[in-house]
């Protein structure tokens, strides 16, 4: 067999900043058993749910993966299949269309779907996740085998290292709490070939590297210039991807009373979206993302990764398939898509202190 993962690129679906750059990842990837990784690329890798498992099941559809694994709170795949069956229909989709202004879409989500389950929908997010990657198979008509894995160990959101499997919140907090940016993290909460590929890059990189741009950004432009730029820059689209209901407004307000990027999220959050939508919209506001990426899908991906059996894979499936495994991003056909991921890359470069075209300049890790 052969494991494909499709990894999110230098940014995250919760809106935030990769700690490692993709091909770091990649290689930790790698030597901790894939075969081959591609990238789920920005600003597809920051959509919400729907989007971002949408983009994620075509792109191993493309490479001819025939099984999708995953991580699941519940990993019950009776359930995720019901609930993906729920939020595909047609009442679920007019009733979530309407939740008031007052009510968080994610609580009125879990609201909807215990009342279209007719039980109690206790899950969280990455069965969230789940529930999305089996309705991308599923209107999407892919025939693909669905594996859930188990997600034990600490809450999704725990703030504090504990137990054997720590949350990624936990983690990121000790990265970024730690003068060397590893700190107490050993083998004991990470595999020991991710942890020396991480210890032999830079230092983990998160946005308060880039806080000044970022106020600058919606202190000094209007709502109207900053949706007009996305619309433009992304050949398309009404609004700011995952806006559409004032949050970029919130966020110029927000700006113009903060001096540091933790006073701009505070200043911009509220009960009703979550911490990762406003965080999402931070990103394509900066970087001019409509919400015309939320119906369209990448045009290629590029390979991050390889190690012997994948190139073995690679070099089969490339006779067959018409999709594109980019290996030289410099080759990348040009478009809107281009444009916004590679102006994403020297975002991440300025946040990192490499040179802007240095993931131009980039190869594959080869395992």
């Amino acid at each position: 067999e052969v494991i494909i993962c499709a990894m999110s690129g230098n940014y995250t679906e919760r809106g935030e900043l990769a700690i490692a750059d993709k091909y770091t990842r990649a290689e930790a990837a790698i030597k901790c058993g894939a075969d081959i990784v591609l990238e789920l690329p920005f600003p597809f890798s920051t959509l919400s749910s729907e989007g971002f498992s949408r983009t994620g099941v075509h792109i191993l559809s493309r490479v001819g993966c025939k099984s999708l694994s995953f991580g699941s709170e519940t990993a019950d795949t009776d359930l995720l299949s019901r609930a993906a069956d729920s939020i595909s229909s047609d009442s679920f989709i007019n009733e979530y269309s309407q939740v008031g202004k007052n009510q968080g879409r994610a609580s009125a989500f879990f609201e909807l779907l215990s009342k279209s389950l007719g039980e109690s929908a206790n899950m969280l997010s990455n069965d969230i996740l789940a529930i999305s990657y089996i309705s991308a198979i599923k209107s999407g008509g892919y025939d693909m085998e669905i594996i859930p894995i188990k997600r034990d160990g600490s809450a999704y959101n725990a703030q504090k290292l504990e137990g054997t499997y720590p949350s990624a919140t936990a983690l990121r907090n000790a990265f970024k709490d730690s003068e060397d940016g590893f700190g107490e993290i050993d083998n004991r909460f990470i595999p020991q070939g991710s942890l020396d590929t991480l210890k032999n890059s830079k230092k983990p990189i998160f946005a308060d590297s880039i806080q000044r741009e970022i106020l600058a950004f919606f202190k000094l432009l209007t709502p109207s210039e900053i949706i007009n730029r996305a619309i433009l820059r992304s050949n398309g689209g009404k609004s700011v991807a995952d806006d559409g209901c004032g949050i970029v407004e919130r966020l110029c307000s927000a700006a113009k009373v903060s001096s540091c990027l933790d006073d701009f999220l505070i200043a911009s959050y509220t009960s009703k979206y979550t911490d990762s939508r406003i965080k999402r919209v931070i990103l394509f506001s900066l970087l001019g993302v409509s919400d015309r990426f939320y119906r369209d899908l990448p045009e290629y991906t590029n390979l991050l990764g390889v190690g012997d059996v994948g190139r073995k894979y690679l070099s089969e499936i490339r006779k067959s398939s018409t999709f594109p495994i980019i290996t030289k991003p410099a080759d990348a056909p040009n478009g809107a898509f281009t444009d916004i991921l590679r102006a994403s890359d020297e975002l991440y470069c300025m946040a990192s202190g490499r040179e802007l075209d240095s993931f131009l300049k980039k190869s594959p890790y080869i395992g």
